[in-house]
């Protein structure tokens, strides 16, 4: 039997982090595998990065140095490069759920639209649960400010995990 897939939707704060003892806690490693997705706004390429003066540059045919001259920062370098460090991040939490059994995959996508994202996944990836942590307002607080994991839980067609973890 194919195991279930739980959709762990994370960023850079530690709130979105809390979740995971809690799934380790209630979520069996031998019938799930975690998807740790991170989601962040698109890079926007930043020009032309500065050169680097220090740096020993080969010498022209007249024996004059080249100098150092601007190069572009392209989108996808920017993307590489935060996939590179989100997925390092991740090292020392993907190794503990690893070494506690659950398959663990890390999917990082660049979006100006997290929640539309996240269903997007949801949906594209078989997703049988999502597993997050909110801040939980109340109130009228929550009318007028809802966060992303309340309006998941409302839009998902799937069972939402919802910790409110308690105030440090």
């Amino acid at each position: 039997m194919p195991k279930n897939k739980v959709l762990i939707p994370l960023n850079r704060s530690g709130l979105s982090q809390k979740i995971l003892p809690h799934v380790e806690k209630l979520i069996s490693a031998n019938e799930n595998d975690l998807v740790l997705f991170y989601v962040t706004t698109p890079p926007r390429g930043i020009g032309f990065g500065a050169p680097d003066p220090g740096s020993g540059y080969a010498l022209k045919p007249g024996g004059e140095p080249v100098g150092p001259t601007p190069h572009p920062i392209y989108v996808t370098q920017q993307e590489d490069s935060i996939k590179a460090n989100v997925e390092a991040e991740l090292l020392p939490v993907t190794k503990r759920l690893k070494e506690a059994g659950y398959g663990v995959s890390i999917l990082i996508d660049f979006s100006e639209a997290p929640i539309e994202e996240i269903l997007r996944v949801i949906a594209k990836s078989n997703i049988n649960l999502v597993a997050m942590s909110t801040r939980a307002p109340v109130g009228v607080t929550r009318f007028f400010f809802r966060d992303i994991a309340d309006t998941i839980a409302q839009k998902a067609e799937i069972p939402v995990l919802l910790i409110h973890p308690a105030e440090e």
